[in-house]
C-alpha cells in the first residue's frame, strides 16, 4: 500500500500544528509533504500498550517521559514524525520532542520499508537517540538498532520469547515475552 502524499505550503511549523489539531487523520510532515497515517491492527495496539506499561513501570520519570502515537518528534531537518512510542529527555515542546533517547515503531505491510529505511535515516540525525526498535506485530521479531560509544549504529534481531533486549542508557531490560502478550 502506498502512502497518501499531499503538498501543502505551511507558512510556519505552527500552521502545521494547527492543521493537525483540526484534521480527522494524522499526517507526518516530511520535506514539505504531508503523509497520511494509516490505521492500526489490534496486534499493533497491544504491542504499543505493552511498551507503555513496561516503560511506565520501570523508567526513572525524573529524567524521562514517555509518549505514544499522537505526539511528534522533530528531526534536525525540520521533518515531523509520529513514532508509536518514544522515551524522551525532559525538554518537550507543546506538540513535539527533539531529544528522544528511544523510539519504537510497530511495523505493518504499508510502513515496513519506510520505517526500516527512510525513518531510520532521519532518526539517526537525532543526536540524543540511542535506541530504535522496529517490532513485527504478528510474529515475534524485533529489530534492535543501538548506537555505540563511537556513534556507530549496530543492528541485532531478536526472535526468541526469552531473548533479552538491554537498554543500558535507560537502565532497563525486557524480554520479547514482555511485549508479545495480550493486553
Amino acid at each position: 500500500m502506498k502512502r497518501e502524499i499531499t503538498k501543502i505550503d505551511f507558512a510556519s511549523d505552527e500552521d502545521y500544528f494547527l492543521f493537525e489539531e483540526k484534521s480527522e487523520v494524522r499526517h507526518e510532515l516530511i520535506n514539505g509533504n504531508l503523509y497520511e497515517m494509516s490505521g492500526i491492527s489490534i496486534f499493533h495496539n497491544n504491542i504499543v500498550l505493552q511498551f507503555i506499561f513496561l516503560f511506565s513501570q520501570t523508567l526513572n520519570k525524573d529524567n524521562y517521559f514517555i509518549t505514544f502515537e499522537s505526539y511528534k518528534v522533530r528531526t534536525p531537518d525540520g521533518n515531523y514524525f509520529y513514532p508509536d512510542v518514544m522515551v524522551c529527555e525532559k525538554d518537550a515542546k507543546r506538540y513535539y520532542a527533539e531529544k528522544p533517547v528511544l523510539i519504537v515503531e510497530v511495523l505493518s505491510e504499508s510502513t515496513r520499508k519506510f520505517n526500516l529505511v527512510d525513518k531510520f535515516i532521519q532518526y539517526q540525525k537525532l543526536e540524543t537517540l540511542q535506541y530504535y526498535l522496529c517490532v513485527e506485530p504478528e510474529q515475534q521479531m524485533v529489530m534492535f538498532y543501538h548506537k555505540t560509544a563511537d556513534s556507530e549504529w549496530v543492528t541485532d534481531a531478536y526472535t526468541g520469547e526469552n531473548d533479552t533486549i538491554e537498554l543500558k542508557e535507560l537502565q532497563l531490560s525486557f524480554t520479547l515475552k514482555d511485549i508479545y502478550k495480550p493486553a
